[in-house]
């Protein structure tokens, strides 16, 4: 019994760890998911940003508008740069999360079929156990009725 006890601990403790595991899991997702999110939006303000730079052909403009947007562009590029050096480590930290996540789901589902095998086995030894009873009983119902119907000649 105490063994039956044991793996049911070890399956529980198991699935905690999972639980614990995917939460983990999801809050990587989440901050790729912000990541990506804001990567993007820096990506769509710069192209706006061009779209409408004073320095095109069809636009007449001083030098110091021209610096100030080149250095806005530099910075917005700095961010861009830093934004995308974030995902890559997000996502090496969300792929990491998810490999964890697979390897302790492999676990516990391992637990779980070692436990079932142990419960139909525990069944069987039951059936087992209760058909001998029975055979028991039917052998000496069997010689009793006949040891009766020899006392009856």
């Amino acid at each position: 019994m105490k063994r039956r006890g044991s793996l049911a601990l070890l399956v529980e403790l198991s699935r905690r760890e999972r639980d614990r595991v995917a939460g983990i899991a999801a809050q990587a997702q989440r901050d790729l998911d912000a990541a990506t999110k804001t990567r993007r939006m820096l990506g769509d303000y710069r192209n706006d940003y061009e779209a409408n730079a004073p320095k095109g052909p069809a636009r007449h403009t001083d030098a110091l508008r021209v610096r100030v947007h080149e250095a806005f562009v530099g910075k917005l590029d700095r961010a861009i740069g830093e934004q995308d050096a974030l995902l890559g480590h997000l996502h090496g930290r969300h792929e990491q999360q998810r490999a964890a996540l697979s390897e302790r789901q492999r676990r516990l589902k391992a637990l779980e079929t070692l436990q079932a095998r142990r419960a139909d086995e525990a069944a069987r030894r039951q059936a087992s156990n209760e058909q001998k009873q029975t055979d028991a009983f039917a052998v000496q119902a069997h010689a009793r009725t006949r040891r009766e119907g020899a006392h009856d000649d």
